[in-house]
């Protein structure tokens, strides 16, 4: 994160992980290889009088460093976030770069020149402009207080405390010098300052760096750049531990720190420049820096302009201050703005990424930081895709090494966390046919994740959105839950609005507790996995605390693992808090009224993992054990099996459970349709048993293979009839509802579909089409069609009920169409429709933007200032000629 600027601000800033965007774009913070250009000039802001000297004490300043007759060799003195630069190859300039590659100490050649000074009349502001200065809040360089609270803004976590805080004084008494005596240094350093146990430094380059004009600051950690400071150490309590037979990694020493720099005139200190960063300083990344430090370029830092009160520089004088705050960061992540390779996250957290944050990782990773699951995958010896995909996994994480496909785009699986399970718990039962103790020590481990053998999970998932709690949500939960010894509860996160017709994703803020009974027994929170982004997302991250409490989380999310605090893990994501009783301009735009419990785009808790009390998790004394099947030697030459690629849920003597209630229209009929539609539903509970379909072909991130059916993949004939073969629900998050009866691959039968685009249907299916006689509600209009259905359209006899104006069409369809004889009953006429919907007097002849709905005359829709159909703010207003419109 990073501030700059010429001046204060009317109110301190938060500090972020990430870096802030400026108020002008053209002095933010860049990478070295982002920008070429200068910045624009800007009017300086300034501020009061000193208040109390620095509490830290300072060798005496210098004068600029003499000038050397060898090149600084900068690879060796500057340990930076960029990559190296050469000066004959300008495109890769930076702002906010870590490195100073291409200056030196020296200056042959350098032309001096003199700098350009303002007239004596403008030397000093005039009266309007004093007033104007002097109407602004304005802070010295040297009032600490400001910018400690500027600057140190509150963590408020108890996990990360404050080491030290001191300051860094610095007067450069010649800055130019004179034609017979100039200052021929490229590079001036100032004295050292030991803040929190580590050696500090400002390197100064006035001229500024690779040919920028601008005088760049670097604040330097000079006790991680000395050749003695050891880059990396012991981990003392690994998340996973390393195997014996492979080299354990070192973990990364680093420091957190925050800091103000300030540039200011030593004789009028309410005259500066300034910039504000949170950094993770380590041996690769040492310092950091600006190139374009200051608002102006050097040939104008004498000047004075706008606002100000003296020039930035006058006698030939500058002077720095720097406030700085050593943090304790037992997570070694904070502020890290460096980009990471896969090898240096491992190196911070003892884990390796996995790319991308696909549902089968996200569902699993937890599973294997289990310990007594972690020992059931390594037992494991009969041949099977369950085995070869946990215990290949198990693999890359022990090892922490990666595949030399490693990064590449894996395939999209279109599935739920909670749905990968249910695969995995299929595929192990399938295989396990001969040995049902390997599926019983599975369900004893960690659950069946089967919604109707008492597992929180599905259709049976914990009610969060009436009960916020999960300790509530499990107490008031309707069926009893098992208690493995790692057990998972699903969350409600998705609802289908049966008004709206949409599905939407409920992200309200649930407490999830430390500790929880479930059925007469005790947990402990273990881990959790979130959804991100809308509801038809297939982003999943898992968040796991192998130790226990206090004793740190662990993120796999992005293609990243880092390490969290109580509060980092679990506060950010266990919802939003709900809607406020703040009323709601009609015209704000939104779409609908303000409803935090339906945020599309959140990153909030989905499923939670609890350990039961009586079972212990990784011991501390165990950091190294001993395991490498034979199988896995070649562990990257393996293709993988996963489970299959749809799951269901089966039960051969139960009724299908209620949830969700198909709509009343569909269901409540009277005369020969609604006994035909009973009927249909009373087959849908009528059959038994299901079946697994196979999987495809899928590619983890690492290229690994970890599904493979090549007769799945293949094209074949359906036959004519297929055997009904099972019934069920298939009710996952971001996946369309479905109870009903299906053949082997696809829905077959009769059954009730709920679809993404909120289309609810219940009739009858054949090879995964609506075939036969139905009945649908559609989401877009309201309409309602009753009759048959022919490859998903509407063929053959049927009525289409207008919703919008009652109408009633009966008569033939034709692949989807109107068709041949019809008998139409209704009270709105074509020419009805065709007025405006709001003084039903004017033809239609406005649309609105950028909404794009026709419903208003030119005078009315003059008058509105929101969309009468979908309450969205009107941007614009577009006359229509030549067509005739007619309102649906």
């Amino acid at each position: 994160m990073d501030r700059h600027g010429p001046g204060p601000v009317d109110a301190p800033r938060p500090l972020a992980a990430r870096r802030s965007p400026p108020p002008l774009p053209h002095l933010a913070t860049m990478n070295a290889n982002d920008w070429t250009f200068p910045p624009e000039l800007a009017t300086p802001v300034f501020p009061p009088a000193a208040v109390a000297p620095p509490n830290v004490e300072v060798a005496p300043a210098g004068p600029p460093a003499p000038p050397n007759d060898e090149r600084e060799d900068l690879g060796e003195t500057d340990h930076s976030d960029s990559e190296d630069d050469d000066d004959e190859n300008d495109n890769a300039d930076g702002d906010h770069a870590g490195g100073d590659d291409g200056a030196s100490d020296t200056s042959t050649g350098r032309r001096w020149y003199p700098l350009q000074e303002d007239a004596p009349e403008n030397r000093e502001p005039c009266e309007d402009e004093l007033k104007y200065i002097e109407s602004r809040a304005e802070h010295s360089a040297l009032d600490e207080r400001y910018w400690h609270e500027d600057t140190f803004t509150d963590i408020s976590d108890p996990e990360i405390n404050e080491v030290e805080r001191g300051i860094l004084d610095w007067e450069i008494p010649v800055f130019n010098g004179t034609k017979q005596k100039p200052v021929p240094a490229d590079v001036m350093r100032s004295p050292t300052v030991r803040i929190g146990g580590y050696d500090w430094q400002i390197k100064f380059y006035p001229h500024g760096v690779r040919r920028s004009d601008y005088p760049s600051v670097y604040l330097e950690c000079i006790t991680m750049q000395s050749p003695d400071f050891e880059e990396t150490e012991e981990f003392e309590r690994p998340p996973l531990p390393f195997l014996d037979c492979v080299p354990k990694i070192k973990k990364r020493r680093s420091v957190a720190a925050q800091m103000s720099v300030v540039l200011y005139n030593p004789s009028e200190p309410r005259v500066y420049n300034f910039r504000t960063e949170a950094h993770q300083f380590h041996k690769k990344s040492a310092d950091i820096g600006w190139k374009y430090f200051t608002t102006y370029p050097r040939s104008h830092i004498a000047l004075r302009h706008h606002g100000m009160r003296k020039p930035l520089l006058t006698d030939d004088k500058l002077a720095f201050r720097v406030y700085i705050r050593v943090m304790d960061d037992p997570t070694g992540c904070l502020w890290d703005n460096s980009q990471l390779n896969a090898d240096d996250i491992t190196q911070v957290t003892g884990l390796r990424p996995f790319t991308k944050s696909h549902p089968y990782v996200s569902a699993t990773l937890p599973l294997l930081h289990f310990s007594p699951f972690r020992q059931f995958v390594k037992d494991l010896r009969m041949p099977s895709p369950f085995r070869n995909y946990f215990q290949t996994l198990l693999f890359k994480m022990f090892t922490r090494r990666r595949s030399p496909h490693f990064g590449r785009t894996g395939t999209h699986l279109v599935a739920d966390a909670m749905e990968v399970l249910y695969r995995l718990r299929e595929v192990l039962h399938r295989d396990c046919a001969d040995d049902p103790k390997t599926a019983l020590k599975f369900n004893e481990l960690v659950g069946e994740f089967h919604p109707e053998r008492n597992n929180a999970c599905g259709s049976n998932r914990l009610d969060t959105k009436t009960h916020p709690s999960i300790q509530d949500a499990v107490n008031k939960h309707p069926k009893l839950i098992a208690t493995p010894q790692l057990l998972t509860l699903e969350l409600t996160r998705q609802e289908h609005d049966k008004e709206t017709r949409k599905w939407k994703k409920i992200t309200n803020r649930v407490e999830v507790p430390d500790d929880l009974e479930v059925s007469g027994r005790q947990y402990t929170l273990f881990g959790f996995v979130t959804h991100c982004g809308h509801l038809q997302s297939c982003r999943y991250n898992a968040y796991v605390r192998p130790h226990g409490k206090g004793q740190g989380w662990y993120a796999y999310h992005d293609g990243r693992v880092t390490r969290l605090t109580e509060k980092q893990a679990r506060e950010k994501h266990s919802g939003i808090e709900a809607p406020s009783d703040q009323e709601r301009a009609p015209d704000d735009g939104y779409d609908s009224p303000y409803d935090e419990f339906h945020s599309p785009d959140g990153e909030v808790t989905y499923a939670v993992l609890y350990a039961r009390h009586d079972i212990s998790l990784q011991p501390a004394d165990v950091q190294i054990e001993s395991w490498l099947p034979e199988e896995l030697q070649d562990a990257y030459a393996l293709d993988l099996a996963d489970p299959p690629n749809s799951a269901i849920h089966e039960w051969p003597d139960h009724r299908i459970p209620g949830p969700p209630v198909a709509d009343p229209h569909i269901v409540a009929e009277e005369g020969e349709a609604g006994a035909r539609l009973a009927a249909l539903t009373e087959r849908i509970n009528a059959t038994i048993e299901a079946a697994t379909p196979e999987p495809p072909t899928i590619v983890d991130g690492d290229g690994d293979i970890v599904m493979r059916n090549t007769e799945a993949e293949s094209d074949y004939e359906v036959p004519e009839d297929i055997e009904i073969t099972g019934k069920g629900i298939r009710d996952w998050l971001g996946r369309p509802f479905y109870e009903g009866e299906w053949n082997k691959v696809y829905y077959h039968g009769t059954g009730h579909l709920i679809n993404l685009n909120g289309d609810e249907y219940i009739g009858e299916f054949r090879d995964n089409e609506m075939h036969g006689w139905g009945k649908i509600i559609l989401a877009s209009t309201g309409d309602i069609y009753e009759g048959t259905w022919e490859h998903d359209k509407m063929h053959g006899k049927g009525k289409l009920i207008e919703r919008a104006t009652g109408n009633v069409f009966e008569g033939s369809f034709r692949e989807g169409r109107k068709h041949g004889e019809f008998v139409l009953r209704g009270t709105v006429t074509d020419e009805d429709k065709s007025t405006c919907q709001i003084c039903y007097d004017n033809p239609i002849s406005t649309a609105f933007y950028d909404c794009g709905h026709v419903v208003a005359c030119r005078e009315c829709a003059a008058q509105v200032d929101s969309c009468p159909m979908c309450r969205k703010r009107v941007v614009a207003r577009l006359q229509l000629y030549g067509v005739t419109v007619t309102a649906s």
